[in-house]
């Protein structure tokens, strides 16, 4: 049984809990116009006085400054670009700031990446540059997968309907892990295609960039194999959890469009 002392101790353990809940949101109220919720929080990021906001410009567009044929940046660029047009989220913490008047719509955001050529490889540079400034946006990157890590800290500095922008925010970000990931056990419990996709992008929107598919094990073998299609006819927990080489395919390719490496396992033996 509770002891009285013990007791009037809890209860006021609890009231300094309270006391310093109420500080907190104080505080935050209080800096709601000063400060920005971007996920995950970037090594550096700063927002210029007088903390304005200008709309997004109804003809906006994400542009390259240089010729760059990789078409994984070009599908998150799409991919963005929808995303800025269509999503009109609020912040958690509501920024007690209003559209200025004074300053033009964004027109557009340029995107410099000094080596499209780079892989998702581990270890591959991530880090990024983003400026958004009254009369233009850049993101400068050393490779395509810094780029969609920019991209993904725009989008989250644009929200409302119609859509409005930071301006005069600075972003220098890298990740602190080269390796960022999750595994999905699909050999123990099938997952569809479409939940895995949806995983994927999910993880970009979190900056993760593994995702390690444990395709096949004693429990079951659902991977579709065309040289031996026996193992899935007689492995996979029903003839439709399967995984074809299209799906596979599919996920790998849609990953890299999302900056995730997607990394498929046959265990042997399974």
């Amino acid at each position: 049984m509770m002891m009285q002392g013990e007791s009037i101790l809890l209860l006021s353990f609890f009231q300094l809990l309270l006391l310093f809940s109420c500080l907190r949101l104080n505080n935050n109220a209080e800096a709601s116009t000063s400060s920005i919720n971007v996920w995950p929080k970037p090594r550096n990021l700063t927002w210029s006085p007088p903390y304005q906001t200008t709309l997004l410009s109804s003809s906006f567009t994400i542009i390259t400054t240089t010729i760059h044929h990789n078409k994984h940046l070009s599908a998150a660029i799409c991919h963005y670009h929808s995303l800025l047009k269509s999503e009109h989220h609020h912040p958690l913490v509501p920024l007690g700031v209003s559209i200025s008047k004074d300053l033009p719509p964004l027109q557009n955001l340029s995107i410099t990446v000094v080596d499209p050529h780079a892989g998702l490889v581990n270890g591959v540079n991530e880090s990024y540059t983003l400026s958004i400034l009254p009369s233009h946006a850049t993101l400068t990157a050393k490779t395509v997968w810094g780029a969609m890590r920019g991209l993904e800290t725009f989008s989250q500095l644009a929200w409302g309907n119609p859509t409005q922008i930071t301006v005069g925010v600075q972003v220098w970000d890298f990740p602190l892990f080269v390796h960022r990931g999750l595994m999905v056990d699909t050999a123990r419990n099938y997952y569809p295609v479409k939940d895995l996709l949806r995983t994927v992008e999910a993880m970009s929107m979190n900056k993760l960039n593994v995702l390690h598919l444990h395709l096949t094990d004693a429990e079951s073998f659902p991977l579709v194999l065309p040289s031996e299609p026996r193992l899935a006819e007689k492995g996979a927990y029903a003839p439709h959890m399967v995984y074809t080489p299209q799906d596979v395919k599919t996920l790998v390719e849609f990953g890299l469009d999302h900056g995730v490496r997607v990394i498929p396992e046959i265990d042997t033996p399974g």
